[in-house]
């Protein structure tokens, strides 16, 4: 039987490190492996004890993000952004996260 997931935001994967900060703790290093225009799933954090809801900012490349917590467990996390990026800046953190640099496409079979 097949499963159908609808979904509000279409979700790109990437290979980004991110830092994962919370006020009053010591800052958390991630992998973000899949982002939407609304938020992004951080793997690789150990068991940091986040909470839902909890206020965050994510940190990759000189950029700053400012989330929730919308769910956590197994050391991967889901942020939620305060603010839902842009078009153009969803496709840099696209391009960013897969490695590819302004500029540069990335050519398969060739």
């Amino acid at each position: 039987m097949t499963v159908l997931t609808i979904r509000a935001h279409r979700r790109y994967a990437v290979r980004q490190m991110v830092t994962l900060r919370r006020p009053g703790q010591t800052p958390i290093s991630g992998l973000m492996i899949e982002l939407s225009s609304e938020g992004f799933r951080i793997s690789n954090l150990g068991r940091p004890g986040l909470t839902i809801g909890e206020a965050v900012t994510v940190d990759l490349d000189g950029l700053t993000y400012h989330g929730r917590i919308r769910w956590s467990h197994d050391g991967i996390a889901g942020v939620r952004l305060d603010h839902a990026l842009f078009s153009n800046q969803l496709n840099e953190l696209v391009a960013r996260g897969r490695g590819e640099t302004s500029g540069e496409t990335r050519r398969y079979g060739t």
